[in-house]
């Protein structure tokens, strides 16, 4: 590059300015908000540079997703580890409710002690009280001591080997034989080894599709969940491992515990949580590590949305060796060009380990509380408020009011919007804060109406809705309520100043765009109206002989 006239240095102190001091090059945009995220491993797991270490992670979580929002990580470990923050750690010694969110990363088996009743308690309060959590184990009973009595995190994942758990919980897969979830991809060397696990190729997973709209025929749209929607599409890569865990969908929603003298309904509502992704298992009939292997599919990443019923989100992993040392950055004492840096190791590995990260942010900022989701929001509208693009293409004949929006300008500044979100935050993150931080608090009858139009991961099964459904474009509203979104605060603040900044901190964003939403709905709904006409006039048409 140096040949070429660029200088290095200069551009990768203007990168790390831009992803962790952005203010520094924009000093218009609000401070980031703050995501607590506590991550809990144990003996076998930790948080330095072991092949079973935690640091790449923490160096992914490091880098946001953009600069409305830092992930501020504490480090805790039930029993020693340097490199961790908290020694020792028990759930109920600590107050969980400055926390966002709580990632298990358990390795111990059954032997080992378990949580005590007045840990489960802390926990449940704080998965009840809006807490995410992240949980992740291996095969068989590997870190079943730490979360297989977490309600909802038990059930959504296996646990339990040889034999079922105490309320019949599924036996976790084996590491050895046939049945194995073996997910290993061939390396670069002949044949497959096991520590193919430490390469630069990935394993390709299957993602589950949720249809936008599905009535109508003309606009179809179908999204990922949004753990596996990227910055550049759809996310279907995980690293790859010889033995995994499994995540599944349970059939009973009606349980309920009590740990220390507080009660928990496990599924509030009788709202399922759903596996959301699926590793694929193409089988082999020689293999020199593991031997024979069966063919089949299997859950790879589990997710409840316990927003939809007041409490916190939940996600599962089938294994830490998506997140651990060995099968990131590769095999610390691997001297093979490729296996001992994993990703790192070429173009392409680098491009999966992209897609990987962007699934690591993800899990942090949809299990965030909703609170932090409107903080979030807020910043993001902010600094894309300020986005050359938009800065250089809004026009002033609409700087005036929210009357003089017209929808085809909104539609145009909403896309452009969209599309500069959605390089960082990923369309699937900005669509739901359209839906859940500007429509549900401001409308929420209008809301509830429209969700089996705009809502691509409502729970099934969904009623046909009224009204002109072939006319309405669920994709083309969000623009028009973002664009409508932009030009308030666009009307608000038309400087970059000291000031508008400050009064920024201060204000409530809903009473600041509401008035402008309003007026897209309306627009939006009446171009719905004018499309059924055209269609109704069109079909008779075609009726004529």
């Amino acid at each position: 590059m140096n040949d070429r006239g660029i200088d290095v240095t200069r551009l990768l102190e203007r990168q790390r300015l831009h992803l962790l001091d952005p203010w520094k090059i924009y000093p218009i945009l609000l401070p980031p908000c703050r995501v607590q995220v506590l991550i809990v491993t144990d003996s076998g797991g930790s948080f330095g540079d072991a092949d079973f270490g935690l640091s790449a992670l923490l160096d992914v979580l490091a880098t946001p997703p953009g600069p409305w929002v830092r992930f501020d990580v504490t480090k805790a470990h039930r029993r020693v580890d340097p490199a961790a923050d908290l020694q020792n750690f028990l759930f109920d010694g600590q107050d969980l409710s400055g926390y966002d969110q709580i990632w298990m990363i358990a390795v111990e088996r059954s032997f080992s002690p378990g949580l005590t009743d007045p840990e489960l308690r802390a926990i449940s309060q704080f998965m009840d009280a809006g807490g995410g959590v992240f949980a992740t184990g291996d095969h068989e009973d590997l870190g079943v001591a730490m979360c297989g009595r977490v309600p909802r995190v038990r059930s959504m994942r296996k646990w339990h080997w040889p034999n079922p758990g105490p309320n019949g919980e599924p036996v976790a897969p084996r590491t050895d034989g046939p049945d194995r979830l073996d997910t290993l991809s061939e390396g670069h060397d002949p044949g497959i080894q096991f520590n193919d696990q430490s390469d630069d190729i990935p394993q390709r997973i299957t993602p589950k599709l949720y249809p936008s709209w599905p009535w109508n025929k003309w606009f179809y749209r179908a999204y990922p969940h949004p753990l596996l929607c990227g910055p550049r599409g759809i996310i279907r890569v995980l690293p790859d491992h010889p033995h995994e865990g499994e995540c599944y969908e349970p059939t009973d929603l009606t349980a309920s515990f009590t740990f220390d003298g507080y009660t928990t309904a496990e599924y509030p509502g009788g709202l399922a949580p759903e596996v959301i992704a699926w590793s694929n298992i193409a089988g082999r009939t020689v293999d020199a590590t593991k031997g024979h292997l069966n063919a089949r599919s299997f859950g790879a990443i589990g997710a409840y949305d316990g927003h939809r019923v007041g409490v916190g989100r939940v996600v599962v992993d089938a294994t830490w060796h998506h997140f651990f040392n060995v099968n990131l950055i590769g095999e610390l004492t691997n001297t093979d060009p490729i296996k001992g840096v994993g990703f790192d190791a070429s173009t392409a590995g680098h491009a999966a380990y992209e897609e990987i990260k962007s699934y690591f942010r993800n899990i942090v900022v949809w299990l965030a509380r909703p609170s932090s989701q409107q903080c979030m929001w807020w910043r993001a509208l902010w600094w894309v408020r300020w986005h050359h693009r938009l800065v250089m293409d809004l026009r002033p004949e609409y700087l005036k009011s929210a009357e003089s929006l017209d929808l085809d300008e909104l539609l145009r500044i909403g896309g452009q919007a969209r599309d500069a979100l959605g390089r960082l935050a990923a369309q699937c993150t900005v669509i739901r804060w359209l839906w859940w931080q500007v429509l549900q608090p401001r409308r929420p009858k209008t809301w509830q109406r429209l969700a089996p139009y705009f809502d691509p991961w409502l729970p099934q099964p969904r009623e046909d809705p009224p009204g002109p459904i072939e006319t309405l474009h669920a994709e083309s509203t969000f623009d028009a309520m973002l664009g409508a979104a932009v030009y308030a605060v666009a009307q608000a603040f038309p400087e970059p100043t000291d000031d508008g900044r400050a009064r920024a901190m201060e204000i409530d964003p809903d009473e600041l765009i509401s008035a402008h939403v309003e007026r897209s709905l309306n627009l939006a709904a009446d171009r719905a109206r004018q499309g059924a006409e055209r269609m109704t006039a069109l079909g008779q048409m075609f009726a004529e002989r």
